[in-house]
C-alpha cells in the first residue's frame, strides 16, 4: 500500500522528467480540461435534479402544471448559466497563476468597453424573461403567437424563448425582442361551424335538424363550456344563404368539437337529402346571356 502512495506521488516528478519544459503548460491545459468536464457533468446533474423536483411538485392536486414546467425549464436556465460564468472564472484564475495576465487585462478593458454595450441586449432579454415568467403570459406547452411566429412553447428561458410550430419548425426567439404576444390557451374558445345551404332548401327542417346536432353534441362532449345552439342565417350570398351554429369549449378543444359538429351535420343532412351549396359556385344571369345573344 505503501509502495503504491509513493508510486503516485512520484507521477508529478516522472511527467516533469519526461515532458521537460513542456510540462507546466501540459499541466495547464490539463486544469483547464478537468475544470470543462466538471462544469459539464455538474451541468447535467444538476439539471436532473432540478427537472426531478420539479415533476414531484406535479403531484399535487391544485398544481398548474405548466406553470411548473415553466419554472422548472427556468431554473434549468439560471442553473446553466451560474455554472458556466464560474467555469470562465475559474480558468482565468488557473491562467493568471501560471501568467502575468496584467498587461492583457489592461489592454482587455478598452475592449470592455465594447463588450459592455453589447451586452446590452443580453440585460434586456434576460429582464425581459424575468416579467414573462413574473406575469404569467405564457407558460410551457401553450399555444401562442409571437409576432407572426405561432407554436407551442417548448421551454420559457432566462434568455430565449423556444417555440415549436405545427410543421415542427423549432423557433428560438431572444425575450427582449418579444413585443406582443396571443395567447391561444388561456380562456374559452369560440366554436363556430358554417353550413352552406342553396335558397331552394327548407330552412324551418335544416334549422330542426341543427338543433338536434346540437343537443347531441352538447350532451356528449364534457369539454363544451356554452352549449351548442343554431344562431341563425349570418350570410346571404349569390349562391346561397350561410346557416350558423355555435358554442364555447375549453381552450385547445375547440377544433375537435368543430369537427364532431361537422360529422354530424354531414350525416344528418344526408339522410334528409339536404344538400349542401359551394360557396364559390359561379352564378350566371340567364336574362344578360340571351341578351348577349
Amino acid at each position: 500500500m505503501n509502495n503504491f502512495l509513493d508510486q503516485i506521488k512520484r507521477v508529478p516528478d516522472n511527467l516533469k522528467s519526461i515532458l521537460g519544459g513542456l510540462y507546466g503548460p501540459a499541466l495547464i491545459v490539463i486544469k483547464i480540461v478537468v475544470v470543462a468536464i466538471l462544469a459539464g457533468v455538474l451541468t447535467r446533474i444538476g439539471s436532473f435534479v432540478i427537472r426531478k423536483l420539479f415533476q414531484k411538485q406535479k403531484s399535487f392536486k391544485y398544481i398548474d402544471r405548466k406553470r411548473v414546467d415553466t419554472l422548472s425549464t427556468l431554473f434549468v436556465s439560471i442553473f446553466k448559466y451560474s455554472v458556466y460564468i464560474l467555469t470562465g472564472v475559474a480558468i482565468l484564475t488557473i491562467l493568471s497563476t501560471a501568467f502575468n495576465l496584467q498587461p492583457i487585462l489592461a489592454a482587455a478593458g478598452i475592449g470592455g468597453i465594447a463588450i459592455g454595450f453589447a451586452s446590452q441586449s443580453l440585460i434586456k432579454d434576460v429582464i425581459s424573461g424575468a416579467f414573462l415568467v413574473f406575469e404569467n403570459q405564457y407558460s410551457v406547452g401553450d399555444n401562442i403567437t409571437l409576432d407572426n411566429m405561432t407554436g407551442v412553447v417548448e421551454e420559457l428561458q432566462l434568455r430565449v424563448t423556444r417555440l415549436r410550430s405545427g410543421n415542427g419548425d423549432l423557433y428560438i426567439i431572444p425575450n427582449g425582442e418579444i413585443k406582443k404576444v396571443i395567447n391561444h390557451s388561456r380562456g374559452d374558445k369560440a366554436v363556430n361551424v358554417d353550413i352552406p345551404l342553396s335558397y331552394n332548401t327548407d330552412i324551418k327542417k335544416a334549422i330542426e335538424i341543427s338543433e338536434k346536432i346540437c343537443k347531441q353534441v352538447s350532451s356528449e362532449m364534457g369539454n363544451i363550456r356554452e352549449e351548442a345552439k343554431v344562431l341563425g342565417i349570418t350570410e346571404l350570398g349569390k349562391a346561397g344563404l350561410n346557416l350558423r351554429i355555435t358554442a364555447k369549449a375549453i381552450a385547445e378543444e375547440n377544433l375537435e368539437v368543430e369537427r364532431r359538429i361537422r360529422l354530424l351535420v354531414k350525416e344528418e343532412f344526408s339522410k334528409e337529402k339536404i344538400d349542401f351549396t359551394d360557396k364559390y359556385t359561379l352564378v350566371v344571369d340567364k336574362s344578360r346571356r340571351e341578351q348577349q345573344k
